[in-house]
């Protein structure tokens, strides 16, 4: 949990390999002339490495391909409906690494299968061409400090303005609303009123299980005033219901 930004990039069906990676190539040249602590060298996964890949939790590349995998609705417009993941069979990219305690930003573009068996399910998930929808979680830069929060955030921001210049960009959803207003000071009190909400809930559920909980939000330096100023009614009745949740699951479950 946490103020992401998301994205989608994508290029033609009919688009080689070759042009991929030179469009991408175009795209990190950029990030390499912003902030960005790394930037990596670009990398190719055909779908055999892709799912040997995926199977070790050790990989170093297996986040990457994670966030490649879609989401794709099955049994669609009827109360059967659910989301499912789909593995691509091709992918090619690079990272760029915004700073300290924000999630690497992961660009890339992926093909994926035209049958895909889900479950029981047979089904065309309908993603045609090179496609790339991932996520950079940015809020807990805020707990090494607010300017560092806004180098990371500003950074992300202007990669994603690489890529629509390079006609690579299809959407942007950010969550602060900076992609939209170009409000910095709007950009922090924004991330404040998370951390605020993030520290309360936190501090709500420790309290409902009396556990200390591993959480991002606890390395802030203002962690307790912080949860003091989110705590609200809401916020105490969800930590304490699902606190509750918690202790009727059975270990094993």
């Amino acid at each position: 949990m946490g103020l992401c930004i998301n994205w989608t990039v994508c290029a033609p069906e009919t688009a080689s390999l070759e042009s991929v990676t030179d469009e991408l190539r175009a795209w990190r040249e950029a990030c390499l002339d912003l902030p960005f602590d790394e930037v990596t060298d670009i990398v190719h996964f055909t779908e055999a490495e892709i799912v040997q890949r995926l199977e070790n939790r050790a990989d170093p590349f297996r986040w990457f391909l994670v966030q490649a995998s879609a989401y794709v609705a099955i049994n669609r417009d009827t109360p059967d409906e659910f989301s499912a993941s789909v593995d691509p069979v091709e992918v090619v990219g690079f990272t760029a690494f915004a700073g300290n305690e924000c999630e690497p930003m992961n660009c890339f573009l992926a093909r994926y299968p035209e049958k895909a068996l889900v479950g029981r399910h047979l089904m065309k998930p309908g993603i045609s061409g090179w496609r790339g929808s991932s996520f950079a979680k940015t809020q807990y830069a805020s707990t090494v400090a607010a300017q560092h929060f806004l180098k990371c955030h500003l950074t992300i921001t202007a990669a994603l303005d690489a890529a629509k210049a390079a006609g690579l960009l299809q959407s942007v959803l950010d969550e602060a609303g900076y992609w939209d207003d170009r409000d910095a000071k709007k950009l922090l009190t924004t991330v404040g009123r998370w951390n605020a909400m993030m520290a309360a809930f936190v501090g709500g559920l420790e309290s409902a299980t009396g556990e200390s909980l591993p959480a991002p939000i606890k390395q802030h330096p203002e962690f307790e005033k912080l949860e003091h100023f989110g705590t609200t009614g809401d916020t105490a009745a969800m930590a304490k219901a699902i606190a509750t949740a918690l202790k009727d699951i059975k270990p094993s479950e």
